[in-house]
């Protein structure tokens, strides 16, 4: 061990988001997922998720830079961490490295295993992984973001598309590992799709809680409880997005102007639905035809 290391280790670690870091470059893609690219060296930090998940990968170095607070591995490049929410870890920071930090939501992570997998969401469990290797993972880190651009505007949704395969490629490689049991509480199966189904046959129209809550027969306030434990979603929130899918496709397949589309989807106005478009998808609705 090299003295500068030995002399940061002896010190109180500073937070990673006070740390002399260098941010390369940031890309927000919705308010659910953002990556960053950052640079920094000698440094004994520590590193607290309050807000999202994080997943990382080192791009260059890392070979000095290990966990402080538990015995683990050294890191290097194409090593991957994980740190879900509320972990709290130390770190000795070794020689200059350069790593990729990809926050995401966890109700993110939730919707897309509910919809790719079909994984009840309240099972979904992320475990705390310290520089493991996954060479799948790390082709698409390196040939699919490291080297894009991420602030072209016809980037946006190709960005979006691998962050997505990212996502769901460590879904794949956990398994059913990190399943939390007993469940309790949520919808039954069979109520979740008579509700999905009724929200999907009726998105056009303005739909009130107490329709779905009878659907149910429970109060709003027990059914909206129990769809949100169901589906990492409030009804609104299942609501907004089925529309959002339609507008898509109405942007996609049809002519129609923005304005016809958000009355014929059940949203108020364009303005409306343009706020809520560029919120989930991370362009405007005009932005996403021409890229279309």
């Amino acid at each position: 061990m090299n003295s500068i290391i030995e002399n940061n280790i002896n010190k109180k670690p500073i937070s990673f988001e006070l740390s002399k870091k260098t941010c390369v470059r940031k890309k927000s893609l919705t308010h659910d997922l953002t990556w960053a690219h950052y640079r920094n060296n000698n440094e004994h930090l520590s590193y607290v998720n309050n807000k999202q998940h994080t997943l990382s990968m080192y791009l260059t170095g890392g070979y000095n830079t290990f966990r402080t607070d538990i015995n683990a591995n050294k890191g290097a490049p194409g090593k991957f961490c994980l740190m879900p929410k509320d972990a709290d870890s130390q770190w000795q920071v070794g020689d200059t490295q350069e790593f990729m930090h990809l926050y995401f939501d966890d109700t993110y992570i939730k919707r897309l295993a509910l919809r790719v997998f079909d994984i009840d969401p309240r099972t979904i469990d992320l475990p705390e992984l310290t520089f493991t290797e996954d060479l799948g993972l790390e082709a698409l880190f390196r040939h699919n973001m490291a080297k894009a651009n991420w602030h072209t505007n016809d980037m946006q949704l190709a960005l979006e598309q691998v962050t997505d395969t990212i996502l769901i490629s460590m879904l794949q490689r956990m398994g059913n590992k990190q399943i939390k049991s007993p469940l309790k509480g949520g919808l039954s199966p069979k109520i979740c799709v008579v509700v999905c189904d009724f929200i999907h046959a009726n998105y056009q129209r303005q739909i009130y809680l107490a329709e779905l809550a009878d659907l149910a027969q429970l109060s709003e306030y027990h059914f909206c409880r129990m769809f949100k434990e169901s589906l990492a979603q409030t009804p609104q929130e299942y609501l907004t997005n089925v529309r959002i899918e339609h507008v898509k496709h109405a942007l996609s397949y049809s002519e129609l102007k923005l304005a016809d589309i958000a009355l014929k989807v059940g949203f108020s106005n364009q303005s409306h639905m343009g706020r809520y478009f560029k919120k989930l998808i991370g362009v405007s609705p005009r932005e996403f035809r021409r890229q279309g």
